[in-house]
């Protein structure tokens, strides 16, 4: 399989690209700094924004597959105490966009998606702290996810959203909860195992337009 991968650099992205090449499938990732990705083969890394249109779509070139990992990982607290933003503030949104233009009406690829638990249909499903959290704190990322999966049932992709709960960079246990109704297990889940899950979803495409929670 050819995947074309969005969000390469951050965590979830790196664990994507690791269990993709292991598992004998092929890479391409774009990248706004390419060298932060060391050569690996079968893996493809393409200097580019997902904010330009044109980036998007010579990512998606010759791909069988694609993975969205696009997010803001720069600190919270201090964005919101001033500091100098180097991410979009609609970076999911906007990527989002440009990627369900490129693909066209009627794309058959297969699109898995990286969101977060408490947006949309699992929102009410928040604990109230958490649910505190995303308002004074995380009310600027959330928004752009909730966008996001707004682009996407607007949409006639063939698109799966995985929802996962508080990620880590614990090795893989091999052992998750994923469900369609935002019922949880634990209140944690490693990256590693979150690729699988993405990998998994991929290949076998029988979640088409619906929405895992993921947790461990």
């Amino acid at each position: 399989m050819k995947i074309a991968l969005f969000g390469a650099t951050g965590g979830t992205g790196r664990a994507v690209i690791d269990l993709a090449l292991k598992a004998g499938h092929q890479v391409t990732a774009l990248a706004r700094h390419a060298d932060k990705l060391a050569p690996k083969v079968g893996l493809t890394v393409l200097q580019g924004d997902a904010m330009v249109s044109k980036d998007v779509v010579r990512t998606l070139a010759d791909t069988d597959a694609v993975v969205v990992a696009l997010g803001n990982s720069q600190n919270a607290f201090a964005l919101l105490f001033g500091a100098r933003r180097t991410t979009p503030r609609d970076i999911c949104e906007a990527g989002t966009r440009n990627i369900l233009a490129a693909l066209g009406d009627g794309a058959d690829r297969s699109v898995v998606v990286v969101s977060a638990f408490g947006v949309g249909a699992t929102r009410n499903k928040l604990p109230f702290m958490f649910k505190l959290f995303y308002r004074l704190i995380l009310r600027e990322q959330i928004a752009d996810k909730e966008r996001q999966e707004a682009l996407l049932r607007a949409s006639n992709a063939n698109y799966v959203v995985i929802q996962p709960v508080a990620l880590t960079d614990k090795p893989a246990s091999g052992k998750w909860t994923a469900t369609p109704d935002g019922t949880l297990g634990g209140s944690e889940v490693s990256r590693h195992d979150l690729a699988a899950v993405i990998l998994s979803e991929l290949t076998v495409k029988t979640n088409t337009r619906q929405t895992i929670s993921l947790s461990g």
